[in-house]
């Protein structure tokens, strides 16, 4: 049986009356039909919020295509000129490492920005439903993640359509990559989605971040472009380290890491995502326990 969500919405999504709002870190000790029932709820709520955003414009789903495209088209026009001058390598392949950047950017941004609003936002079916809270931060960032495989598949066909690219095995690093950059997604969602409950300010407090993150995230430009000190330092930021692999990975099917295997190329960054997943699941235990009296 199920019980039903969002009442008064013709697009309900029912969740499993079975489900229990066990323990954030044990869903793997629950039974098999509860994690079945978990995963269930997930890609039910991920697909419902992936419609309901585009639901009632004209395009629909094409504006998950249009925006990155939009914003690399500007981007494109206002930096290459300037950027790029005297440097015929770097213009051969500036602009496949500026849409690559803005797509994975796009989900950061996307992903962080819906599961801040995942727990706020959804107090109705709170109230409504028993079921795991994180279910809700998890839906939301597999919800932009719909979004970037679509905006993946636009990368795959421009790219062999200009011959953007050469198709190797290196290519397949971009899978530990974009597993990566989720991770590093899903704890800062955790982590903004249990403040936000109790800290409005919040949602305009990151808004200021992204910009901030997006100039200090080498997306504009490739690290190619800067001293090597300056480089090193990027590097240590965890979104600029994956936007700089995945781009050493589909441009040049070089192999990500390898001038730095086991430097602060990539130590620092993987202790900082792992880190940030973990203060994510833990501030949403800890903050989770009195959301109902905030919803």
């Amino acid at each position: 049986m199920t019980t039903a969500l969002n009442e008064g919405d013709s697009r309900q999504t029912a969740v499993p009356t079975g489900i229990a709002a066990s323990p954030l870190l044990a869903p793997w000790a629950e039974s098999p039909s509860t994690v079945r029932s978990y995963l269930s709820l997930i890609r039910e709520l991920a697909v419902t919020s992936f419609k309901l955003k585009y639901a009632g414009s004209v395009l629909g789903y094409i504006w998950s295509l249009i925006k990155p495209l939009m914003l690399f088209g500007m981007m494109y026009l206002i930096f290459a000129a300037f950027l790029l001058k005297g440097r015929t390598s770097s213009a051969e392949n500036f602009p496949v490492e500026l849409l690559v950047a803005i797509v994975l950017w796009t989900f950061f941004a996307d992903a962080t920005t819906t599961a801040l609003a995942s727990i706020a936002g959804n107090g109705d079916m709170i109230r409504k439903a028993y079921f795991p809270r994180w279910i809700l931060v998890v839906a939301s960032t597999m919800s932009a993640a719909m979004t970037l495989i679509v905006n993946a598949v636009l990368i795959f066909v421009l790219g062999l359509l200009f011959h953007w690219y050469q198709v190797g095995w290196q290519s397949l690093l971009l899978i530990p990559l974009l597993l990566e950059l989720y991770v590093l997604s899903l704890g800062i969602g955790m982590l903004l989605a249990a403040l936000y409950v109790y800290y409005r300010d919040l949602g305009h407090i990151w808004e200021i971040l992204l910009q901030l993150l997006f100039y200090l995230s080498a997306i504009i430009f490739p690290f190619s472009l800067l001293s090597p000190q300056l480089q090193g330092l990027a590097a240590m930021n965890p979104v600029a380290q994956i936007i700089e692999d995945a781009r050493r990975a589909v441009v040049s099917s070089a192999i990500p890491w390898s001038t730095d295997l086991l430097g602060r190329r990539l130590v620092v960054p993987l202790v900082l995502v792992i880190g940030a997943l973990g203060v994510g699941i833990w501030s949403f235990q800890v903050l989770s326990k009195r959301f109902g009296e905030r919803l």
